[in-house]
């Protein structure tokens, strides 16, 4: 623990006074959001975002492929791409919620301060070993609390918050890049290599969630072989390219059915001609069927 215990009690304080409701609670600033869970819950999937999360209380793990995290209180999850997990809350009570505090990652905006550091230290010197993952945790220090407590306190003005907040933001990321993975970070954000072309697949699955997918047409369109393909993706996103495909298509299943869809039409939407086969898989991976969304 690298931080001062008042001012992390602060900061828990802060983000339990903006956690109104149950589950997530967004702020005015696009970008940031508070959790709140009073209860444990069981492990169930779902997709989280590119995010810099601090755990103020509680405690959850996160499992994503072979690799389980731990969200405890003091920990800071850093996650680079949308990745599919299975999440349990296993620390919570009405008493002690679960309570995180997030900032969503801009990579386009994280880049351009990485930029300002490097007119300043030059290129950031390739860590020994590097680590391809696209989600890792480091400890909270000050360096990194005090600008989420700003960034929390400003939720309590509007002014503040339109005024200030995405500069907050910005020293967030600063205060990342110098921490110390920050050059492991800087690193892998400045490589042409494998990690910006797995970047390029995930994109295209994204974009294209309604068409079918196979490794041989990702591993040509970012320039691989099909076993070096397959290999670095797992490396960056801990599942294989097909399982995450298959996740990103049944999250966005079913929101459509939340949003009002039909079961057979948001199957469809996203790519499956089976209705059966939705169903089979659908209720595979959520542990009830699309009708029982």
């Amino acid at each position: 623990m690298t931080y001062q215990q008042n001012r992390f009690e602060e900061f828990l304080h802060l983000i339990e006074k903006h956690s109104v409701q149950e589950g997530a609670n967004y702020s005015a600033l696009e970008g940031f959001a508070t959790y709140k869970a009073s209860a444990p819950q069981s492990k169930h999937p779902a997709v989280d975002i590119p995010a810099i999360l601090v755990v103020g209380q509680g405690k959850k793990f996160c499992y994503v492929g072979e690799q389980k995290y731990e969200y405890r209180a003091g920990s800071v999850i850093v996650l680079f791409y949308p990745l599919p997990v299975e999440t349990e809350i296993v620390v919570a009570s009405p008493e002690k919620p679960f309570l995180v505090a997030g900032v969503a990652i801009d990579l386009g905006r994280m880049s351009e301060i990485l930029l300002r550091i490097d007119r300043i230290d030059g290129g950031a010197v390739k860590p020994t070993p590097t680590d391809l993952s696209s989600i890792f945790s480091i400890s909270l220090n000050d360096n990194l609390l005090d600008p989420f407590i700003r960034l929390v306190k400003a939720q309590s003005d509007p002014r503040d918050t339109a005024v200030l907040g995405n500069a907050i933001i910005e020293e967030i990321y600063y205060r990342l890049l110098c921490d110390g993975r920050g050059g492991e970070l800087r690193f892998l954000l400045q490589q042409r290599g494998e990690i910006q072309r797995i970047s390029k697949a995930v994109d295209y699955i994204h974009q294209n969630l309604d068409k079918p997918v196979s490794i041989e047409q990702l591993a040509i369109m970012v320039h691989m072989g099909q076993t070096t393909f397959y290999k670095n993706f797992r490396s960056v996103m801990h599942v294989s390219p097909l399982q995450y495909a298959k996740s990103l298509k049944l999250h966005k299943a079913q929101q459509l059915i939340k949003e009002g869809k039909r079961a057979n039409e948001a199957g469809y939407l996203v790519g499956y001609s089976s209705p059966a086969q939705f169903s089979r898989e659908y209720k595979r991976h959520f542990g009830f069927a699309p009708s029982a969304t």
